[in-house]
């Protein structure tokens, strides 16, 4: 149909490099996906304490990192740093190489990346909560630490994960960008395929297809969890 051919597809080799492009890809999201939530954690946790420079610290890191492309930032960690003297030597080849692998630069830019939008994400949550919750917790004897982690981390989260579910959607989309500094992720290798195989529009509607799949998975997932941790009066309880 359309003069399509995947005959491609019957070649063992070929699907070994999609299996392993779309196992990178799944690695690579998940790290870079935990991370980021670590650090929007960690960063609304900062700005609620109201300490000015560090306040001042954390606007800072979130206006560069949600302001700047991904890619952009892939390339510097991996072609800048190494300028800047962050490499090493090759024990095989003897060749002086990044001291960062690709696939670490990677995973290192994506979390910077999302964590700068999800410290927006949690610190909404955190805004949106009555003070009377926090105040409760203060009375009972909590420390600032414990609040946080055992009252408003807990009701925050339920808040934010709509935000959260683009977040990481986005980023797992964003992780096709890899491919430039040669993570061997799932659209390098569609690049590998289509190259040896001169069947672009295959290759590519094929590559359509499984982020379809893989991030309709992840969205569905993201709102199972949604519902399963919904609290009346916050998220989907209200």
């Amino acid at each position: 149909m359309f003069g399509l051919d995947y005959s491609w597809l019957a070649d063992p080799a070929y699907q070994n490099w999609l299996v392993t492009g779309v196992i990178n890809t799944l690695e690579l999201a998940a790290l870079s996906s935990s991370v980021a939530i670590l650090i929007g954690m960690l960063g609304a946790l900062g700005l609620s304490l109201r300490v000015f420079w560090l306040d001042a610290l954390i606007e800072f890191f979130v206006e560069v990192f949600r302001n700047t492309p991904p890619l952009l930032q892939m390339l510097f960690a991996y072609f800048t740093l190494s300028t800047l003297g962050l490499k090493t030597t090759d024990p095989v080849t003897g060749l002086e190489v990044p001291l960062l692998s690709a696939f670490a630069c990677a995973c290192i830019s994506l979390s910077l990346f999302g964590g700068a939008l999800a410290i927006e994400a949690f610190r909404s949550g955190l805004e949106t909560m009555p003070k009377a919750i926090t105040e409760a917790g203060r009375s009972l004897g909590y420390s600032r630490w414990a609040r946080f982690w055992r009252i408003e981390v807990p009701i925050a989260s339920r808040v934010c994960l709509p935000s959260l579910t683009n977040i990481l959607t986005n980023l797992f989309k964003t992780t096709s960008q890899a491919s430039v500094i040669t993570v061997p992720e799932l659209m390098y290798y569609a690049g590998q395929i289509y190259n040896d195989t001169f069947r672009t529009l295959e290759v590519m509607i094929l590559i359509l297809i499984i982020y379809v799949v893989l991030v309709s998975i992840l969205s569905y997932g993201m709102s199972r969890l949604e519902a399963y941790l919904t609290l009346p009066g916050y998220g989907k309880g209200q």
